[in-house]
């Protein structure tokens, strides 16, 4: 015996992911764009993984710009929707950190949007 276990495969189905793309407003007209892919109920109460977010105290609101079945095309359309309001004092997004498979993404459209505010 080598001393290694066979790994079990699951009796449970998977359920498909939905990646979504968000924004996140403050009363102050600041926002926050991200990614997740977390399931609709922890998606509901979720409003972004910044210190920013998380820290503050008061009400936010959200907005889901886009959803996809897979991560590549909403990673990307995060990247160049925080790139395209980069300039914007009101967009809190300070990090991008991006790495895909661009064969993932030879069908990627990217999504016309602005802030509500």
């Amino acid at each position: 015996m080598n001393g290694t276990k066979r790994k079990r495969k699951s009796s449970r189905k998977k359920v498909p992911k939905t990646h979504r793309v968000y924004c996140t407003y403050f009363p102050d007209g600041r926002y926050y764009i991200g990614y997740s892919c977390k399931t609709e109920k922890l998606y509901e109460k979720y409003y972004g993984s910044s210190n920013i977010v998380k820290e503050y105290e008061g009400e936010l609101t959200k907005e889901t710009i886009v959803e996809y079945n897979t991560r590549a095309p909403a990673k990307i359309q995060e990247f160049l929707l925080q790139w395209q309001q980069r300039k914007d004092e009101n967009c809190l997004n300070d990090m991008i950190h991006i790495r895909l498979r661009m064969s993932y993404l030879k069908d990627f459209e990217p999504i016309e949007w602005s802030p509500q505010c």
